[in-house]
């Protein structure tokens, strides 16, 4: 029959210690660099995509927005060219507003007044005013 014995020794682990591995440290650094990079590539497609499809949307707003306004200024002219014609503007004037045709001698044309004395001093150069 055979017995087995075994020893239990302590051991401190206090005092040992570790080299630093550089090529290790190295691979852990070059590896954990292109992850970063890989995942910022990511990051930014991402970004792009989303900016593409949100200027797409806003694009597609501010097309609709500009039909909608050449479609009032349309009505708008047609209006202004209904509201401005001479037949509606006579018609308003005679049974509206009670107008009548002008005779001959009513109509007055005011002659142009010449300018106030104080705007020719004001365009005379100040030398002028000194003497």
């Amino acid at each position: 029959m055979s017995f087995e014995v075994v020893f239990e020794k302590r051991f401190s682990n206090a005092n040992v210690h570790r080299d630093v591995d550089v090529e290790q440290r190295r691979q852990c650094f070059l590896l954990t660099s292109l992850a970063a990079v890989f995942v910022l590539g990511l990051l930014f497609y991402g970004w792009q995509q989303y900016r593409w499809i949100d200027l797409g949307y806003k694009i597609e707003a501010a097309q609709q927005k500009k039909a909608r306004l050449v479609e009032d200024q349309k009505r708008l002219e047609l209006s202004r060219a209904s509201l401005a014609r001479e037949e509606r503007i006579d018609s308003i004037a005679r049974n509206q507003l009670g107008m009548v045709v002008a005779a001959p001698g009513q109509i007055v044309t005011a002659k142009s007044w010449p300018s106030p004395p104080s705007a020719d001093i004001a365009a005379a150069p100040l030398s002028a005013a000194k003497r």
